[in-house]
């Protein structure tokens, strides 16, 4: 592969970002935020499914498409 990107060094791109802790501390604090967030719309979902027989079809999905979203892991957007 060519260390050039569309006339750019692709050294330039890497250099370019810089670390912050302050950053970094934020992004692993709002991790676990996120997965709750993600397992209680996904429970939320399966809930609002079992209730009636013809919700899936509302929103626009299948019984096994709603099934396998509401079955993902937590950390999978």
């Amino acid at each position: 592969m060519s260390r050039y990107l569309v006339g750019e060094s692709v050294a330039a791109f890497a250099g370019s970002r810089s670390f912050s802790w302050p950053a970094f501390f934020k992004r692993v604090s709002d991790t676990p935020r996120i997965w709750l967030r993600r397992r209680r719309e996904r429970q939320e979902l399966l809930l609002y499914l079992a209730a009636d027989h013809r919700a899936a079809k509302d929103i626009g999905i299948d019984r096994s498409n709603a099934r396998e979203w509401t079955e993902r892991p937590f950390w999978q957007p």
